[in-house]
């Protein structure tokens, strides 16, 4: 007889359900239903702080950069865009199509107060780089001892 030990926490995350689930899902098919099939993935992103900014690294391969539109509204950073279908050509039939297509939307609550004038983004071989300034306020200083 097997016995399973967990520990329980006082106070789970809003999320952990949710998380569980997909979870149980994702291990129930076992690779036969590609990640986006329920709609709960994004383009992956990485989220990296520095002393005086914020970078947002976000992988967007086939993506046109006319494409996405970049908006800060007080902390939350939003990347929308739409990413073409490519088709068949006349005569051909998917054999496997795992590439998405069509529009996308990611939404991120940043950790500090941004310094809005020198937000610049960029994008390269499909990767996303948005450079995110930290206001003044939220900069690291050295408090002198007198």
């Amino acid at each position: 007889m097997l016995v399973k030990f967990e520990r329980i926490p006082m106070i789970r995350p809003v999320w952990d359900s949710t998380t569980r689930f997909e979870n149980e899902i994702e291990s129930l098919f076992n690779g036969y239903v590609t990640p986006d099939f329920f709609g709960l993935r994004a383009p992956a992103l990485d989220l990296v702080e520095r002393q005086n900014e914020t970078r947002v690294i976000m992988e967007l391969p086939g993506v046109q950069k006319e494409d996405i539109k970049i908006s800060l509204v007080k902390d939350l950073l939003t990347i929308k865009g739409k990413r073409k279908s490519q088709g068949l050509p006349e005569g051909a039939k998917w054999i496997r199509n795992e590439r998405q297509s069509g529009e996308f939307s990611r939404t991120i609550q940043l950790p500090h107060p941004v310094k809005t004038e020198g937000i610049s983004a960029e994008m390269t071989n499909g990767v996303l780089q948005i450079v995110l300034p930290k206001a003044d306020e939220a900069r690291p200083r050295e408090i002198g001892i007198q």
